[in-house]
């Protein structure tokens, strides 16, 4: 059975700030940030590698970042044949993966969707080999 955690994060007008949220690590010695729509890329680069997504759907990849945690909603179309339920956790393991190598969030959600079935381009083709 399956839980889900529902996170509310702050417009930029709550919290003062203008633009979008951004994920920003300091050390002592250097500082850096990564924006939401740079882990959002990062989330729909690895999604839309997964063999059975045929595109993004509806909202599509929306990252949002707040206190540490970076949440992953990925709203996907997938080819007619393919097993959806494992096609939802290897998109989920495909995209963690990705956001954990690349940003190494201190804590990652990621939530899949499957918004549509369409068929495959190959499908419905008549190969009649001639």
């Amino acid at each position: 059975m399956s839980s889900f955690r529902i996170l509310r994060f702050p417009t930029a007008r709550e919290t003062g700030r203008k633009g979008a949220a951004v994920m920003t690590e300091h050390s002592d010695s250097f500082a850096y940030t990564i924006s939401e729509s740079a882990l959002a890329k990062i989330a729909a680069t690895a999604a839309l590698g997964t063999k059975g997504v045929a595109g993004k759907k509806g909202r599509g990849i929306v990252v949002k970042y707040l206190d540490g945690i970076v949440a992953a909603d990925v709203h996907i179309q997938a080819y007619y044949g393919v097993q959806l339920r494992t096609l939802a956790l290897t998109v989920q393991q495909n995209v963690a993966k990705a956001l954990t190598v690349m940003a190494d969030p201190k804590h990652l959600e990621v939530h899949v969707t499957i918004e549509d079935v369409v068929m495959s381009p190959h499908e419905g083709q008549n190969n009649t080999g001639g």
